[in-house]
């Protein structure tokens, strides 16, 4: 427990809830506020790093901007995607409009029921829900300017992920994360603060810009998926943690690069390339988030940090986001089982498609982790 001695007065003191090892090495400073210059090739954590973070996300927001129009627009139009073409707009229609708002793709007894209620031919309905959907539904090229925008950037910070942490010996023995908590843990590498920079830049920049994408029935499992990652970025790098939340973090990037790749394919109809990432989408995520996950990341913050470190407020809140994270993983393990069970139930070549869209029945990320 805390020892009254190091003058825990306040339960809401902000280095109560980092612990006794921490209190004890700190006091009622700021860790290493005094420290004028970091060693050589480190970082210390600093509050700062949260401006460094915005600013990184402003940055990518105008990077992505251009990367779509510039790069991933000519991309598509070469592959022959193209935006909707002007039509004739659907114009007013509240019965109708009530009807599309429920549903994107109303079954032959929901249309006429409707058409009897607006006074209308069902062709008519018909025809009207066509214009109505290709006014409201983003088509395939502006789809697939934001996949390519994820599928590169997915594709690069995973691989500099993996690049540096193949290495570190707290990836494969989890208990080293807590030893020497906080002596050892806060000078971080330099490749593992741009790590943790870049990452928290991009989760944070989507969580504005999901606003704007694509709308998936999962907005809000989404947007709380944001929140939780975005969370424990700040904890865990402020907090002393970078080694448990880098991680995470790496553990989280395969599968999003196979699921953009596999969407990619769909939106190009490289039938081959969808399933074969989807594939490849569904065992990392088993592997990965429903297995690695829960057995070493959840259980390695739980309980390996208490018994190194004892029993600290902040790893309580720490473990609830983690344990928000696995229940979303679980969530949307149920889009890819449908998915699966769609397409082996399917008598002809099914190609993947995403069941979280609400224009279409286009598997499920975290980017987004």
């Amino acid at each position: 427990g805390i020892n009254a001695e190091y003058g825990f007065k306040n339960k809401y003191d902000t280095f109560w809830w980092f612990g006794e090892n921490y209190y004890r090495k700190y006091g009622d400073k700021w860790p290493l506020s005094d420290q004028t210059e970091s060693p050589e090739g480190y970082v210390y954590p600093s509050i700062s790093d949260f401006k460094t973070v915005a600013m990184l996300a402003l940055t990518l927001y105008v990077v992505r901007f251009l990367f779509e129009k510039v790069i991933a627009e000519p991309i598509g139009k070469w592959f022959g995607l193209k935006h909707y073409t002007n039509s004739t707009p659907p114009g007013p229609n509240k019965k109708l409009e009530a009807l599309i708002a429920k549903t994107k793709k109303p079954n032959k007894k929901q249309i006429e029921e409707v058409a009897k209620l607006a006074d209308m031919e069902i062709r008519d309905v018909e025809v009207w829900i066509r214009r109505k959907l290709r006014e409201i539904t983003p088509s395939q090229l502006t789809k697939f300017k934001e996949t390519m925008w994820r599928f590169v950037f997915y594709s690069s910070i995973c691989g500099y992920g993996i690049s540096i942490m193949w290495n570190q010996d707290y990836l494969w023995n989890t208990m080293l994360c807590w030893v020497g908590y906080p002596d050892l843990t806060w000078a971080v590498p330099n490749c593992l603060y741009y790590y943790y920079m870049v990452s928290g830049a991009f989760y944070l920049s989507l969580l504005v810009s999901q606003f704007h994408d694509t709308k998936r029935k999962d907005f809000w499992e989404m947007f709380l998926h944001h929140i939780a990652t975005l969370s424990l970025i700040g904890g865990s790098w402020i907090g002393g943690g970078y080694r448990m939340g880098s991680i995470i973090l790496v553990i989280h990037d395969v599968a999003d690069v196979f699921l953009e790749t596999a969407k990619l394919g769909i939106y190009l109809k490289w039938e081959m390339v969808s399933n074969v990432c989807f594939a490849g989408f569904t065992l990392s995520w088993i592997l990965l988030r429903l297995i690695f996950y829960p057995y070493k990341v959840i259980t390695s913050s739980l309980f390996e940090s208490t018994a190194v470190l004892g029993v600290w407020p902040a790893n309580i809140v720490y473990g609830l986001f983690l344990i928000v994270l696995q229940v979303l993983h679980i969530y949307w393990f149920t889009f890819i089982v449908k998915l699966l069970v769609k397409i082996l139930g399917s008598n002809d070549d099914t190609s993947v498609e995403d069941n979280r869209s609400e224009d279409e029945e286009i598997p499920s990320s975290s980017e987004e982790d």
